[in-house]
């Protein structure tokens, strides 16, 4: 396992992290079990960076019982969802409780990174977090953010949390670039895959849509990221489960993962590497880009952890196979 530093703090992390999203999605004691046997497993190869939410399922509870004697050789991450505005009028008090449940089901006494887990634009809104069944929730603006770090003091003097980041995810560059800016926050999340490169500052011709700035230097949200010291967690290298050989059964009627699906497979004939999965391409890819501190695919079980990591067994990418991954994106 290869190690990354992470923004202007002391910490190392594994340049391959662990998304804990599906192992919250779990139903019955086989299920956990696989889910919490792969945790471990994770950690015993050398995976430090753990991602994880409350809104996650089961995902924190999973994490909490794989973790054991090993907490001292993890970074941990999780978030906080507030509720839709005007339901609560007291923010401080509502981070404050999730982090204390947060903590109780990690079964640890500190988080390590604690994440605003909502899209942040330049003005307040709403957005679908998820499709089956449609789920909501609140768009933040800058001064949301700011007032969310400041709620944060006492958790953050009394060393339950360490650090405080941000997703960057479908965000609104101008927004972000005040946060980054703030000298306040450790860390942003930027979705970046094959599929998705315009957070890189790669101009954008694919179905997504992702208005994270375009260009070199500071209009590229990376590279701004980067100068000012913020360390970059990039997330869904799979594209949502299109980036791989096979589509998983329950996203097979996903009519934008089918069709992204389509594109990889032509894309993987283009560039002529038989030799690799589309699943190690997507986190070859991903690594290239050195800026990037640590990715992380969700994992769900030691299948595809194995997958995973079985890149270091792999020749990487080579410098034509990243320009013709170039050529293919901007030909889309």
């Amino acid at each position: 396992m290869k190690y990354r530093s992470f923004g202007k703090t002391d910490l190392k992390v594994s340049e391959i992290g662990f998304g804990c999203a599906p192992i919250g999605y779990t139903t019955g004691f086989d299920d956990d079990k696989a889910c919490i046997d792969c945790v471990r497993n994770a950690i015993d190869v050398g995976l430090n960076f753990f991602d994880t939410s409350p809104v996650y399922g089961k995902s924190e509870i999973n994490l909490g019982e794989a973790i054991g004697a090993d907490r001292n050789k993890i970074v941990l991450a999780t978030k906080v969802r507030l509720p839709a505005f005007g339901t609560t009028n007291d923010m401080k008090n509502f981070i404050v409780t999730s982090v204390e449940r947060s903590l109780r089901r990690l079964k640890t006494d500190y988080i390590d990174l604690l994440q605003i887990h909502h899209q942040i634009g330049n003005e307040r809104g709403k957005y679908q977090f998820r499709n089956n069944p449609p789920e909501f929730a609140a768009r933040l603006n800058y001064s949301d953010c700011m007032e969310f770090y400041d709620c944060t003091d006492l958790l953050r003097s009394s060393g339950k949390v360490r650090y405080i980041g941000f997703t960057g995810w479908d965000g609104d560059y101008e927004a972000q670039s005040k946060l980054i800016y703030s000298d306040k926050f450790t860390s942003i999340q930027v979705l970046y895959n094959i599929l998705n490169q315009s957070a890189y500052g790669e101009e954008r011709r694919t179905p997504h849509e992702n208005d994270q700035g375009f260009g070199d230097g500071e209009s590229c949200i990376i590279n701004l990221a980067q100068k000012n010291g913020v360390a970059i967690i990039g997330i869904r290298p799979f594209a949502n489960g299109a980036i791989v050989d096979e589509i998983k059964s329950e996203k097979k009627n996903d009519e934008q993962i089918y069709r992204e699906h389509q594109l990889m497979q032509r894309m993987k004939l283009q560039i002529g590497r038989d030799d690799l999965s589309l699943a190690q391409i997507a986190v070859l890819f991903c690594l290239a880009n050195e800026k990037i501190s640590t990715i992380v695919p969700g994992i769900k079980n030691s299948t595809e952890l194995n997958e995973v990591i079985s890149i270091y067994d792999s020749t990487d990418l080579k410098k034509h196979n990243m320009d013709q991954i170039s050529a293919w994106y901007h030909d889309q």
